[in-house]
C-alpha cells in the first residue's frame, strides 16, 4: 500500500508545479501587452470609431502621452476626437499632394498626427489601461489593412514606439504597430466600428486643435 501515498505526493507536486507555471505566465503577461486598435476591423469606405487601447507596461512609471500617426498613403479627410477626462488632444495637419476627392469636395490637407497629453496629476498607472477614441473616415477602399503607428511616453522619460510591421514570416515583432483590418463594404457607408460621422461633417472635423 505504500505506493498510494507516493502517488498522491506525486500528484500534489505536479499540481503545485502547474500552479507555479501558470503564475509565472500570468506574471509575464504585461510584457506581451501592446497598444492596439479596437475594434480591430471596420468596413471599407465607412466612417468609424476606432479606439487606441493603451496598456501601461511599466511597474513603476505611468503613461503621460500618446501620439498616433495616420496613414499618409490613404489620408483620412475626417478625423475627430472625443473628450478623455484628464487628457488634452491636439491634431496636426499636413498638405495632401496631390489633393484627394471626397464626395463632391477636393481635400488638400488632412490630419496627420493626433496626440493626447495627460494633464498635471493624470496618468495611466501601473496595471492600468486607457482607450483613446477617434472618429475617422471615410476609410480607404481596395485596401485590406492600415497601420496606425503610435508612440507611448512614460513619466520617467521612457519612450516606446509601437511602429513595427509584421515580420516576413507572419510572426509578430516586439513592438507591433496598431493595425485596422478593413473588410469589404456592406452597403452602409456609415456603418462599421460604431460609426457616428458622415461626409457633411468633413469641414468641421478637419480643424486642428
Amino acid at each position: 500500500m505504500s505506493h498510494i501515498p507516493a502517488r498522491r505526493r506525486a500528484l500534489r507536486v505536479a499540481t503545485v508545479l502547474s500552479v507555479a507555471a501558470t503564475a509565472t505566465v500570468l506574471g509575464a503577461a504585461p510584457a506581451f501587452a501592446h497598444v492596439t486598435a479596437q475594434p480591430g476591423d471596420a468596413a471599407q469606405g465607412s466612417y468609424s470609431v476606432v479606439s487606441l487601447r493603451v496598456p501601461n507596461e511599466s511597474d513603476t512609471a505611468g503613461t503621460v502621452k500618446l501620439e498616433v500617426t495616420l496613414p499618409a498613403d490613404h489620408p483620412l479627410s475626417s478625423v475627430r476626437t472625443t473628450p478623455v477626462p484628464g487628457w488634452t488632444a491636439t491634431m496636426t495637419k499636413a498638405a495632401l499632394t496631390p489633393p484627394v476627392q471626397v464626395g463632391e469636395r477636393t481635400v488638400s490637407e488632412a490630419v496627420r498626427t493626433v496626440t493626447w497629453t495627460a494633464n498635471p496629476g493624470t496618468r495611466i498607472g501601473p496595471g492600468e489601461f486607457l482607450e483613446f477614441p477617434l472618429s475617422v473616415g471615410p476609410l480607404p477602399t481596395g485596401v485590406e489593412e492600415i497601420a496606425l503607428p503610435a508612440v507611448q511616453t512614460y513619466d520617467d522619460g521612457e519612450v516606446v514606439a509601437w511602429d513595427q510591421p509584421m515580420n516576413p514570416d507572419g510572426s509578430e515583432p516586439e513592438r507591433p504597430a496598431p493595425t485596422l483590418t478593413l473588410t469589404p463594404a456592406t452597403g452602409d457607408a456609415h456603418g462599421g466600428g460604431g460609426a457616428v460621422a458622415g461626409p457633411t461633417d468633413t469641414a468641421q472635423e478637419l480643424r486642428a486643435a
